[in-house]
Formats: C-alpha cells, sequence, structure tokens
C-alpha cells in the first residue's frame, strides 16, 4: 500500500495542472443558420454534376422530399451564401431537374426552401 501511495499523489498532481482549454474563436454569426449552427431553411437537396454552361441543372432530391414544377428553390454553398435561384421544371422519382434563374450553382451545393432572408440576399446574384 505504501508504494501505491506516492503514485496516487503524482496522479493527482499531474492531472490538477492541466489548464483548462479556451473556449473556440467566436465566428462571423451567419444569418442564414440558427445559433445552434443548424440551417433554418428546409433542405431538399444537393446539386448534381452537370455541364457548365447548362441553362438546367439535376438536383437529388432527398428522401421524403415533396417537390413540385414551378417551385423555386435556392442552392448555396457549404458557408450557406446563395450561389443560384432554381426553378423545379420536371420531377423525375427523386430527381428534379431544375432552371438556373439567377447565379451559378455548384455541384454538390445544397439546394433549400428559400426564406425571407435567403430570398432577399440571393436577389443579389447576377442574372
Amino acid at each position: 500500500m505504501n508504494r501505491l501511495r506516492p503514485v496516487c499523489l503524482l496522479l493527482a498532481l499531474l492531472t490538477g495542472c492541466v489548464a483548462p482549454t479556451p473556449p473556440p474563436a467566436a465566428e462571423e454569426p451567419n444569418p442564414f443558420a440558427l445559433p445552434a449552427g443548424s440551417p433554418r431553411n428546409v433542405r431538399i437537396g444537393f446539386v448534381q454534376g452537370y455541364p457548365l454552361g447548362s441553362p438546367s441543372v439535376p438536383v437529388q432530391l432527398l428522401p421524403g422530399t415533396l417537390a413540385q414544377e414551378r417551385m423555386v428553390v435556392v442552392s448555396r454553398d457549404p458557408r450557406l451564401n446563395p450561389t443560384a435561384v432554381l426553378e423545379i421544371t420536371a420531377l423525375r422519382g427523386r430527381l428534379a431537374v431544375a432552371r438556373i434563374v439567377r447565379g451559378q450553382p455548384q455541384p454538390k451545393d445544397e439546394v433549400v426552401l428559400p426564406s425571407a432572408d435567403l430570398a432577399e440576399r440571393s436577389r443579389e446574384l447576377a442574372p
């Protein structure tokens, strides 16, 4: 038992000397995300690969997504900034074909239903 006591004391001293980690640096607030970091726009799918210069893009819909023709949606990048305004022109199972109204979506961009803030911000995109 006498040998165990110094080891326990050493462990207690070592663990007690650990400095607490500083909180992560505050990031710039994103107007398109909730404070917890979860997006406040309903995600419906993702832009799939397409030939650049094409007037329309394929959108892979998420399971359970209810989309319809003439629905206006917005694609956005991983930083939640809008990249394009899209209008769904055709549905084929879980694949939607969307016409590019303004902006230029990139493959793997998230496609969401626009909130008022996102719709306003997407008006700044080039036609």
